[in-house]
């Protein structure tokens, strides 16, 4: 599983506008293959993120590579204040990790 957040602000003069084109690419893909779950949060008035979840690395890149995302992606940076923060982040094992800490216990 990949997952990515990205975080943005958004210029305060811009929100309503940047929610609305926001949740065109939501809907849009949540509908691509790979894609396990698509959500747009807000954390202030003017901050939001993207939390992005894909069944791997391929259905994630063939995310950024579909019209609607560079269509709606190029709609959306005009509404930004400054460059988003994107992390892309690799689901943990939970079975592996508790095997790891009991042989760290147990050494």
């Amino acid at each position: 599983m990949i997952i990515v957040l990205a975080n943005l602000n958004v210029r305060a003069d811009s929100v309503s506008k940047f929610v609305e084109v926001a949740q065109q690419l939501v809907t849009a893909s949540r509908a691509e293959p790979g894609c396990v779950s698509y959500e747009l949060l807000r954390d202030k008035e003017d901050r939001f993120s993207f939390l992005e979840r894909y069944s791997d690395e391929d259905a994630a890149t063939a995310h950024r590579r579909t019209p609607h995302f560079r269509a709606l992606g190029a709609q959306l940076g005009a509404f930004l204040d400054g460059k988003p923060e994107i992390m892309a982040l690799g689901a943990v094992d939970t079975e592996q990790v508790a095997l790891i800490s009991l042989d760290e216990e147990q050494g």
